[in-house]
């Protein structure tokens, strides 16, 4: 997180916690929340998340997480508008 503002650490936990709220409204079956929910997580999983069988016929997922996305609101990346 090199190069971000001060605020950063404290802003990161709540905007985590907005996006998780966003999230479960989204699986709560919110229309308006669902389509934020997926551009969110598509954003912050750079769009791919591989799914590898186990032999216990359980699933492992697998993903890049860009941090990147939670720090929009910082204007250190995006239109620096309130998180």
């Amino acid at each position: 997180m090199a190069g971000l503002p001060a605020k950063a650490p404290i802003i990161l936990p709540g905007a985590a916690e907005l996006y998780r709220r966003q999230v479960a409204l989204g699986l709560d079956g919110h229309p308006d929340a669902i389509l934020k929910a997926r551009l969110l997580l598509r954003e912050w999983f750079g769009g791919k998340i591989r799914l590898e069988p186990l032999p216990d016929d359980g699933l492992m997922a697998h993903w890049n997480q860009n941090v990147g996305a939670l720090c929009k609101g910082l204007g250190s990346c995006g239109s620096g508008g309130r998180i």
